[in-house]
């Protein structure tokens, strides 16, 4: 139910295998490391579509179970999915590697009366992902002429 309330990475170790469903059914947007929760854990959203979200985060997650991605910083949005794949990623950072998840979910079905209000939010998120994209890769532009 969708309720609201006032690096580096290095070769993946695979816990799971996709199949052929869990296959993307959305261009997904890469994200600035937007804070999240996935039920009771801390992650970052790194990317997001309208049908799913990647999230990376400290503590493991079983793929199959189901979870609530959280939008803390949006006014508490709760999204509910599906893990489908967990791995495990080492990032390098100054203090040394450290070993984080990296979680592809699905979102589920939502009552019909809470998909648009959703949709809206997914959509405005992509759509300031691309903007942002696209004023960087301005600025890129115009920083080599």
């Amino acid at each position: 139910m969708l309720t609201t309330r006032n690096t580096q990475l290095a070769t993946p170790i695979i816990l799971s295998v996709a199949t052929g469903r869990d296959r993307r059914r959305a261009e997904r947007t890469p994200t600035a490391s937007i804070p999240v929760q996935l039920s009771d854990i801390n992650g970052e959203l790194i990317d997001l579509s309208l049908s799913g979200a990647a999230v990376v985060h400290r503590s493991p997650i079983r793929p199959g179970s189901s979870a609530t991605l959280i939008f803390p910083s949006y006014g508490g949005i709760y999204i509910p999915c599906q893990v489908l794949r967990s791995v495990v990623q080492v990032r390098r950072a100054e203090g040394g590697p450290e070993y984080v998840f990296r979680s592809a979910i699905a979102f589920n079905a939502i009552p019909a009366d809470q998909e648009k209000s959703l949709h809206e939010f997914l959509q405005i998120q992509i759509d300031r992902l691309r903007e942002k994209q696209a004023e960087a890769e301005a600025e890129a532009e115009q920083s080599t002429h």
